[in-house]
């Protein structure tokens, strides 16, 4: 009973992290970027990116490649190809100016 009790309340944990997390946001450079089912460029393509695609960021696989997910399919982009948007995290952290204009604080 105490390592059911145990499991359940790690496993409660486990979630409440990663639903805390903000979500990391990218987009290609420039249309036609491919999405590879593998880190390689000899390895399957999965999908054309175009530049208005928003990609949500799992990681960076290494040097070269991140992992990204588009419409629940997980595939690796070039990570010089992609341009990191703020958090949404970020945004509700920045102060409203009288200019229209949002400002760091």
């Amino acid at each position: 009973m105490k390592k059911l009790l145990f499991t359940l309340a790690l496993l409660m944990q486990t979630v409440f992290l990663f639903a805390a997390a903000p979500r990391q946001t990218a987009t290609v450079s420039y249309n036609n970027v491919k999405m590879y089912r593998q880190a390689g460029t000899s390895t399957e393509v999965l999908k054309n990116l175009k530049s208005t695609d928003e990609l949500v960021v799992v990681r960076r696989h290494n040097a070269n490649w991140t992992i990204v997910t588009l419409n629940n399919e997980v595939g690796y982009v070039l990570t010089s190809e992609l341009t990191l948007k703020k958090a949404a995290k970020n945004m509700a952290m920045n102060k409203f100016n009288r200019k229209g204009n949002y400002k760091n604080i």
